[in-house]
């Protein structure tokens, strides 16, 4: 799992009254889970789970902005099963936003990066882990530390929206 990145976590429910019996038909809302990034306050989940058929496996999707930190703390609790309680420690790579910017387009962009350093992300990797753009990887070419827009070595196939996230790697 990569930090910044989205993730379906896959977890099994199991009967509090039946042990070690899965426990089937649950509905598991947003609210029944908590994330906490970085040992902050939880906060619901973005999603509720799902299960995988009438298996008692279920499978909750954690958003990019959920996956946003060092050590992500994910608790459900549902009536009728066992506390879920997981630690996930995504890959470390910095990660961003874009930033809205009426220049911002498909070859040069405003972020929320935060060194102030000229051509400090120069030659990084840029991936998006969210929005249209997801999974596209284009290298910067330039850094400006005071704008905060990277300029990448080819344009990516539009222009990313305000908020679409992503990682830098191999810097």
């Amino acid at each position: 799992m990569i930090r910044a990145a989205a993730f379906t976590l896959p977890f099994v429910a199991i009967d509090n009254t039946n042990r070690p019996s899965r426990k089937t038909g649950l509905t598991i809302a947003n609210t029944d889970i908590q994330i906490s990034k970085d040992g902050g306050a939880f906060a619901n989940a973005t999603n509720g789970a799902s299960e995988l058929g009438s298996t008692g496996r279920y499978k909750v999707d954690l958003a990019a902005a959920e996956m946003d930190a060092v050590a992500v703390h994910v608790k459900i609790s549902k009536s009728g099963m066992d506390d879920v309680d997981v630690i996930l420690t995504p890959d470390f790579y910095e990660s961003g936003a874009v930033v809205a910017d009426g220049s911002n387009a498909a070859g040069t962009f405003k972020t929320d990066l935060s060194s102030a350093t000229a051509d400090f992300w120069k030659d990084a990797l840029l991936r998006f882990t969210s929005g249209s753009l997801a999974g596209q990887v284009k290298k910067i070419t330039a850094y400006n530390g005071t704008t905060k827009f990277v300029t990448l070595n080819s344009a990516f196939t539009a222009a990313p929206s305000t908020g679409d996230r992503f990682v830098l790697v191999n810097r």
